[in-house]
């Protein structure tokens, strides 16, 4: 057995299913090793869409995403969606091929440091410079991968050291994110304290919660003791249904409820950051001397940024086990609370009911996302959001719950990933139909990868939102002054068409649901234009107030 035959065993028996890759330099002896085994590749046309795939197949799955690229630029490619596991904390390895290790230093083929380039944002990355290292190396970067937090690891391994000889495999655990600490019941108690004695608390989850399951704890918790639950913007979602304690994601831009956080006394993080998207915990967003409880697997989270006035160290399934039992033994008192969050939510969204309904085109974005919202209540697909203006408007509309199988770009904000990442979204859920709401601009990025779905069987469905702008630039600059932010006409559903796929433009709002519906059940990729007006939330709301 050689070093390439290793690895790919090693993979097998961690349980990874498939490896997103594209071949070239230094990646020869892997493939090789690859065909006919157990381990499936999914080949693509570019690095950064096999990085997305690795990306998305993680955070939507919990287990090891993989993606193996070739040395120098297919390494440099492949940087992004590695950086967005970074963000977003989930549990992913880059594989980099490399020249002979014996050459190292004489300038050989596409010579770089890999390592050190990928190292900032990496949880552990490592130059497998012999192949009895290889073994305790690839062991590390699985730990470190799905450890709390997870996120992104690293190996370049030389082509001599992929063909050198070893020893087999020892079969190894699961690779896949497991459960945190034990919870501390004092500080739970603690916890509940501080909470019952609050006057207006709040409970944000972020993606730790669906890591740990806890999303039924979290519901639970607060139908308890009635406090408002906002998911983190951007985050992992684990809040299949509807409940009132719900009351979307934590944007002032696109949820009325975040209006009132600035009046928050307490608020309970689980398994989130308290950064830009919470303003950092400081005024204005956040009321001054606001008191934070932080519950997260990572002990390294607790005090990253803000400094809590409680803290605890545990999977927050655990953690909130114990809180739910020493809060069954209080009354709580915070409905009037519940109902003025709920009312300015509620309100906000009132502004808009009677807008977007007209039947002309372009369609208001608005109308696409309650088209897309029925489609969701009634099918319940694995759904995708890739794009900056549409993606706030399907924020906006879409989020009165956020399911385990929906998944966003993340807190990067990328965009581009989702042609690519419905493939890895439908070989996670391969029961379910796929559903991706994207913008044109997003689209443009990666829609090649459309032929790569229809060689694996992967089909789906996207909707392409087309301003033929780059929507958020846009609405932020003045008519007469648009800087290289308008993309021109592009047709995305002549594109599917030559690509092998369905291709449909559908410019009248009453065809939207009956073709995405149609669409959703047939075995194959359709692609579906729809030209949208453009403007975002804020412009748009200054039309309805004039």
């Amino acid at each position: 057995m050689n070093g390439a035959e290793w690895l790919v065993q090693s993979l097998i028996q961690r349980g990874v299913e498939y490896v997103f890759v594209l071949c070239g330099n230094g990646l020869g002896p892997f493939l090789e090793a690859c065909h006919g085994s157990e381990l499936q590749l999914i080949d693509v046309r570019n690095e950064q869409a096999a990085s997305y795939m690795a990306d998305l197949w993680g955070r939507m799955t919990g287990r090891l995403g993989v993606v193996a690229v070739s040395s120098g630029p297919g390494h440099t490619n492949a940087l992004t969606g590695l950086a967005n596991a970074a963000w977003d904390g989930g549990p992913m390895l880059l594989l980099s091929g490399c020249s002979d290790w014996s050459t190292k230093g004489l300038d050989h083929f596409q010579e770089l440091d890999q390592v050190g380039m990928v190292e900032p944002i990496c949880k552990y990355a490592s130059l497998v410079d012999r192949v009895d290292h290889l073994e305790r190396k690839f062991n590390a970067a699985v730990f470190h991968a799905t450890a709390h937090r997870p996120g992104p690891v690293h190996l370049t391994i030389p082509m001599d050291v992929l063909r050198a000889e070893c020893k087999a495999p020892i079969g190894s655990a699961s690779a896949q994110v497991g459960q945190g600490p034990a919870a501390n019941r004092l500080i739970a108690r603690q916890v509940v304290a501080k909470l019952h004695g609050a006057a207006k608390p709040l409970i944000v989850a972020g993606s730790g919660v669906f890591y740990a399951g806890a999303g039924s704890l979290i519901q639970e918790f607060a139908q308890l003791a009635s406090i408002p639950v906002l998911s983190q913007m951007w985050d992992r979602g684990d809040f299949p249904l509807a409940f009132k304690e719900y009351v979307g994601v934590a944007s002032s831009e696109v949820n009325g409820a975040m209006s009132l956080f600035d009046e928050a006394d307490v608020v309970l993080s689980v398994g989130g950051r308290v950064d830009y998207r919470l303003g950092y915990g400081l005024p204005p967003v956040c009321r001054e001397g606001v008191e934070f409880i932080r519950i997260d697997a990572d002990p390294a989270e607790i005090h990253r940024g803000v400094q809590p006035v409680l803290g605890m160290a545990a999977d927050p399934y655990f953690a909130l086990k114990e809180i739910i039992r020493e809060a069954k033994e209080l009354d709580w008192n915070h409905q009037d609370w519940l109902v003025r969050v709920r009312t300015a939510r509620d309100e906000f969204l009132d502004q808009w009911k009677d807008f977007g309904w007209g039947d002309g085109s372009p369609l208001p974005a608005i109308r696409l996302c309650r088209e897309i919202k029925a489609i969701l209540d009634e099918m319940d697909p694995v759904f995708l959001l890739d794009g900056g203006n549409i993606g706030r408007w399907a924020h906006m509309i879409l989020f009165d719950r956020h399911p385990a199988h929906w998944l966003t770009c993340g807190a990067s904000g990328v965009v581009g990933w989702g042609l690519p990442g419905a493939i890895a979204a439908k070989l996670a859920h391969r029961q379910r139909p796929v559903l991706l709401l994207s913008g044109d601009g997003s689209a443009g990025f990666t829609v090649t990868e459309i032929q790569t779905a229809l060689r694996f069987n992967t089909p789906y469905v996207a909707v392409i939102a087309d301003d033929s702008a780059w929507g958020i630039v846009v609405d932020g600059q003045r008519e007469d002054k648009r800087i290289a932010s308008e993309l021109g006409d592009l047709r995305f559903d002549l594109v599917a068409k030559a690509l092998g796929a369905r291709g449909l433009y559908v410019d009248k709002p009453d065809l939207l649901r009956p073709v995405i519906e149609e669409a959703l059940a047939m075995d194959t990729v359709t692609i579906i234009q729809v030209p949208v007006q453009q403007g975002g939330i804020e412009r748009m709301a200054g039309l309805l107030e004039k």
